[in-house]
């Protein structure tokens, strides 16, 4: 998105935006913070796709039987792959959301913390 000089913000210009007096929208890293991850988006996004929820439980509590610990995005591919060999979804699902569900899955099965790795950033959706 450019200023009103037409100047494009980019990461490296970020804190740069106002530009010879240019108007430009006023919002936060953690409002844009990767586009859309919020949580407010992912509880939108879950709320509209249950059935993701229901196939990212199954796989990972079918791998919660073998391992100690296990990839999140691997659970992800799984959901990906069934929905196109069996023809019933084909879902998209934007990475973004994987440690969404990761976290929902620890948080709704406590006794599985830990199986997926997590991490605190300073910048996070899933801080508060």
């Amino acid at each position: 998105m450019a200023d009103i000089n037409n100047v494009e913000r980019t990461y490296a210009n970020k804190d740069h935006y106002d530009f010879e007096g240019g108007e430009v929208e006023e919002y936060t890293t953690r409002d844009n913070m990767h586009g859309k991850w919020t949580k407010e988006n992912f509880n939108e996004f879950h709320t509209n796709n249950p059935e993701i929820y229901n196939l990212f439980v199954k796989f990972t509590t079918m791998a919660t039987q073998r391992k100690q610990y296990y990839s999140a995005k691997a659970v992800f591919h799984r959901i990906r792959w069934e929905s196109m060999v069996t023809g019933e979804g084909d879902y998209k699902i934007d990475d973004g959301w994987i440690s969404h569900y990761a976290r929902k899955f620890m948080d709704d099965f406590p006794q599985h913390s830990g199986f997926f790795q997590t991490r605190d950033r300073q910048n996070s959706y899933h801080n508060n």
